[in-house]
């Protein structure tokens, strides 16, 4: 090797190292592998690990189950309503053989709070050209990749090249939902994000087990005399058992001779530790997934999220799930027609208890915003003979569908004098 190339090789082999490592991670990233961030905790992190962690399993499962349990309806947009179609795609009662709809999307959702990608394949369409068989891909079998034109692709398994689905690519197989991307072809994983919080929480729960499951938690402890032999100290501790073991013995006054009882209480170590567990689950639920702590079982701390379960529910709505819910609507409308939405109902969570949700509904028949067979559907009842019609207050001035001054029939007065009024739809 000539004097040059070893100058060449010292000055500019680290930065070329570097380099090389750069494009190394980029290519992991683009695979949905690790990139090789060290868990200071001393854990391995992955997905699957994750989920043994109870609070990401609360998470993932309180998410996706909730959003997947929604009602869902494929509208049209006539002027400021919005109408159900009359014929919906199959996919959204069945999107395959093997899933119901209530299957595949929660299964969307937890790819989504997993891994931050969510690859749906399109396996079958209609004589319209249009999906009508949906499936998903495990998300960390799937590379994005992106061609010299600058079209995206996708490599299913390392080896089936799959083409993106979009409204200027109808002809595609996949539709990618993602979370937030940070600029890359994927979007980026809550796992990955909260790798290190993850990792302590798992470090923590196994010292925990290892503490408990060798047997170092003690009651208490007999202090003996230095000159009290073997045969001494084990009748005392047999006769300690025999009259104070079991719930029935609970609380009985205990007589220890030649002995003293020491009560154990919990060390300033043991107490840290609890804290450091607590603290990781509301870091874990709040900050990275936005789930309310109360909602993961920490109760004994005051909660921001509202006053009341109504109101906690409604914070959890507009912070956490509305998101995923327009992110999910947004990607899903792609598969329709132009001019057609897919609409998941929140009305379900909204929901206030049964005595406001009254008085909400009386006053929307009174203003004449529903009928009272509205009113029934609601409630799940069958529609009575003349319940389509609006019922204003007879002093109210009455407007047609036409939106034209109505004259106020006359009828027979009621019981409190006011004469109602009815109106045809």
């Amino acid at each position: 090797m000539s004097l040059l190339e070893r100058l060449d090789q010292f000055l500019w082999a680290p930065e070329r190292r570097a380099e090389q490592h750069a494009i190394d991670r980029m290519d992991l990233w683009g695979r949905g592998e690790s990139i090789g961030e060290p868990v200071h905790a001393g854990v391995e992190v992955s997905q699957e690990g994750a989920l043994r962690l109870s609070v990401v399993w609360r998470c993932v499962r309180l998410i996706s189950e909730t959003l997947a349990g929604l009602p869902a309806d494929v509208v049209r947009k006539k002027g400021d309503i919005r109408q159900p179609v009359e014929r919906p795609p199959a996919w959204l009662e069945q999107p395959n053989p093997e899933a119901t709809w209530f299957e595949f999307t929660e299964r969307v959702f937890e790819s989504l709070l997993m891994d931050g990608n969510a690859f749906i394949v399109i396996t079958a369409r209609d004589s319209t050209t249009f999906p009508s068989e949906l499936n998903t891909l495990n998300p960390q079998m799937v590379q994005v990749k992106r061609r010299r034109n600058g079209q995206t692709f996708f490599l299913w398994d390392g080896q089936r090249e799959l083409e993106r689905y979009g409204p200027t690519a109808p002809g595609g197989e996949v539709l990618h939902i993602r979370l937030a991307s940070g600029g890359t072809g994927r979007g980026l994983s809550p796992i990955a994000a909260a790798m290190q919080s993850i990792g302590l929480a798992l470090a923590a729960e196994k010292q925990g087990a290892r503490f408990y499951g060798r047997g170092q938690t003690l009651a208490g402890l007999m202090e003996f005399e230095p000159t009290a032999t073997q045969e001494n100290v084990d009748l005392t501790k047999a006769n300690w058992r025999r009259r104070h073991a079991g719930t029935d013995r609970a609380y009985e006054p205990g007589i220890l001779v030649g002995a003293k009882w020491k009560p154990m209480s919990v060390t300033p170590e043991e107490g840290q530790f609890l804290q450091t567990r607590a603290f990781q689950v509301e870091d874990i639920a709040s900050r990275f997934y936005g789930i309310p702590p109360h909602l993961v079982g920490l109760t004994e701390k005051q909660t921001s999220w509202g006053t009341g379960v109504e109101q906690q529910g409604i914070g959890l709505y507009r912070f956490t799930l509305r998101g995923h819910m327009i992110r999910f609507e947004q990607a899903m409308s792609q598969l329709l027609p132009r001019g057609q939405f897919l609409r998941l109902n929140p009305r379900a969570l909204l929901e206030a208890d049964s005595e406001t949700e009254a008085k909400v509904l009386q006053t929307a028949l009174q203003n004449a915003v529903i009928t009272r067979n509205d009113w029934r559907a609601i409630l799940d009842k069958a529609p009575v003979p003349g319940g389509d019609r609006f019922i204003l207050p007879a002093q109210m001035q009455i407007l047609t569908p036409a939106g034209e001054m109505e004259a106020k029939p006359e009828s027979a007065p009621s019981s409190n004098g006011k004469v109602p009024a009815e109106v045809n739809p």
